[in-house]
């Protein structure tokens, strides 16, 4: 897949990864939406998942955000999140 003009690495500010909290059978959603919020223009959020977060990317799609999710070399999804211009 290829990675969309908007996604450059330096403009990730912060990361989760979720794997804890998913282990402790909680969900990252609510945190998501809270760190997404506090996005500046171009700066991305990226959150790290052992599967696709398909769920969360459609309900921050539907919140006006761009989404990429790749699998990374280390085997883990990683889910970029920026506000739409």
């Amino acid at each position: 897949m290829n990675t969309p003009e908007w996604l450059k690495k330096e403009n990730i500010k912060r990361s989760l990864d979720a794997r804890p909290l998913l282990a402790q059978g909680l969900h990252p959603l609510e945190q998501v939406q809270q760190e997404c919020a506090a996005l500046q223009p171009e700066e991305i959020f990226e959150i790290i998942t052992p599967f696709p977060p398909s769920p969360m990317i459609e309900k921050m799609v539907a919140a006006g955000y761009e989404v990429h999710s790749e699998q990374g070399n280390d085997g883990m999804v990683h889910s970029c999140f920026m506000k739409k211009q």
